[in-house]
């Protein structure tokens, strides 16, 4: 499994149109939800130029089979948008140092099923992304179960709210903070991913990390770009 970064504006048409298409598979066609999109092709308002895709594909074949978005709070997103509700008359948060995990998933839709290590893996690529850009903190809309899921593999996951049940699933907002036990999960990660095929992200996003915590030298250089 290999993991790439990609910034919106710089998606060639093919690979949009390839993230559309397993969007589409996973949330509409398998996971039913009601989306307002052209079948096929699940975009929305938040595939901004500041969005930042984390695609994870198969060795094999190369397709697709994870994916989250990410997003800066301080423009326009999917959980202070349309889920609000799930913040329990919090304010949703505006800062630079807060991005938004959203459309994460670990399905491969050949299958229709959700692998762990490829969840596991992608979740904490999106921290890593996150963090080089100044980041302290995720938010995300997400069910119960990933919630679970994101705890076991060490990576603290905070509800913003109690869990309310919308369209059939039980949803909360949710928040990770970057701190102590969610960079030790960078760790045994990122050694395992080495030893395959290293995260591939352009040099030139990385930026210091948030000078709230040390972080391991590890994880201060990330691998070179890959072209889509």
């Amino acid at each position: 499994m290999q993991l790439r970064c990609y910034v919106d504006q710089d998606l060639t048409a093919t690979m949009r149109a390839a993230i559309a298409r397993y969007r589409y598979e996973v949330f509409v066609t398998q996971m039913g939800w009601e989306l307002p999109c052209a079948p096929g092709c699940e975009q929305d308002e938040f595939d901004t130029a500041g969005a930042t895709h984390v695609v994870a594909f198969d060795d094999e074949d190369g397709r697709i089979v994870g994916y989250g978005r990410l997003l800066p709070t301080t423009q326009p997103y999917l959980l202070a948008t349309h889920f609000a509700g799930l913040l329990h008359a919090m304010d949703a948060p505006r800062t630079d140092d807060v991005w938004e995990l959203s459309r994460y998933t670990s399905t491969d839709p050949r299958g229709g099923t959700q692998d762990a290590d490829v969840g596991k893996r992608l979740l904490l690529a999106a921290v890593r992304f996150a963090a080089s850009r100044g980041a302290q903190s995720l938010v995300c809309c997400t069910t119960v179960a990933i919630e679970r899921l994101s705890n076991r593999w060490g990576v603290p996951m905070r509800r913003l709210g109690p869990p309310q049940r919308v369209d059939g699933f039980l949803l909360i907002a949710a928040q990770i903070r970057f701190n102590e036990q969610t960079y030790a999960a960078l760790v045994p990660a990122e050694t395992a991913a080495a030893a395959a095929r290293p995260l591939t992200v352009d040099a030139a996003w990385h930026l210091p990390f948030a000078p709230v915590l040390a972080i391991p030298a590890s994880l201060e250089t990330p691998a070179p770009l890959v072209a889509a």
